[in-house]
């Protein structure tokens, strides 16, 4: 496979990388996270046939649950 050299911002590498599952490459992240825009609903269902469904990250249920009614505290 061909690859490519980029340049990524302290930050922008951080967030990549919170984002990269055990075993996975950042380019399965980037491919995983950014994919083709889809035109149909078709290509959606067709995607995820191929694809299947992304696992759920503990990590931002985690933080979701941490979350949860903080907005409203205090008003």
């Amino acid at each position: 496979m061909a690859s490519k050299t980029i340049t990524l911002g302290e930050a922008a590498y951080q967030r990549l990388k919170k984002l990269k599952l055990p075993g996975e490459s950042f380019t399965e992240v980037v491919l995983r996270e950014l994919p083709e825009r889809w035109e149909t609903l078709g290509e959606m269902e067709d995607y995820f046939s191929k694809h299947g469904v992304p696992k759920a990250n503990s990590n931002f249920r985690e933080a979701m649950l941490r979350g949860r009614g903080r907005r409203s505290r205090g008003r």
